[in-house]
């Protein structure tokens, strides 16, 4: 009998138990919903530093306003893939870019530009940027007079400049700056026909087709000629390779 009459009364300690445990879960859920709300409440929570490296062109206020990034943003929702894909679609200028999240609050927006392999020269004689994809930065004028690529002075067909510009990419730098000016020179028999004007006195005639390839025989050419004493004249760089002289100016009859 004395063992039957234990039983209600653990019976009755055990739900007191459970009843303890529940209280002490529901205690613990309010006091972290409380946090997470104190939390985003908090200036700690938000973007209070956006930092922009690595441009050269392109402003970082520009890279900031593309960005969509606000200060007092939530931090925590600020999604990096949409961040980047807003700049790269907004800006031709950059390629990629690296986004950074510090705790608290700080972003980096790491960007890389493209690649310039040119200047394209309008009719105005107004210097612009043009990219390795062949496009024409139009909105970033180079006008503190530095000229440090390839001026392309007259291009006839535009849709043949992503293709040529990928070429010059390719080309070695150092052959690459010896290039003074570009002509797109198109006639019926060669719409890829080029001619180039190198710093050395020399002129060059090749295409857009293989271009990389046939300018890498220029440095070796050129000291063959120079070699020879030959310091200006006509290069031929495409399928066949051959060099002329310049013509010598015959004087006018009135002269003596």
């Amino acid at each position: 009998m004395a063992n039957i009459e234990k039983i209600p009364r653990l019976r009755k300690e055990n739900r007191k138990k459970r009843t303890n445990r529940q209280l002490l879960v529901l205690m613990m859920l309010f006091f972290l919903v409380l946090l997470v709300v104190l939390f985003f409440q908090s200036s700690i929570s938000r973007v209070q530093d956006i930092s922009v490296t690595g441009t050269q062109l392109v402003s970082a206020d520009e890279v900031i306003k593309q960005s969509h990034l606000t200060f007092d943003m939530q931090y925590l929702l600020v999604n990096k893939e949409k961040v980047k894909n807003s700049i790269v679609t907004a800006l031709p200028a950059i390629e990629s870019v690296d986004v950074r999240k510090t705790f608290p609050g700080k972003i980096e927006l790491a960007v890389k530009e493209r690649p310039r392999v040119a200047l394209f020269m309008d009719g105005q004689g107004a210097l612009y940027p043009v990219t390795n994809k062949g496009g024409i930065l139009k909105q970033y004028p180079i006008g503190d007079g530095t000229v440090d690529k390839p001026i392309i002075r007259r291009w006839q067909t535009e849709n043949l400049l992503p293709k040529f510009a990928a070429e010059l990419d390719k080309l070695d730098p150092g052959i690459r700056q010896q290039i003074s000016e570009i002509q797109h020179e198109s006639d019926k028999n060669n719409p890829e026909r080029l001619i180039l004007f190198m710093k050395d006195g020399f002129e060059v005639h090749t295409t857009i087709q293989n271009f990389a390839d046939n300018m890498a025989w220029y440095p070796s050419f050129v000291q063959s000629l120079k070699q020879e004493g030959k310091t200006e004249g006509i290069i031929n760089l495409s399928e066949v390779k051959w060099f002329a002289p310049y013509k010598q100016q015959q004087p006018a009859n009135n002269e003596k």
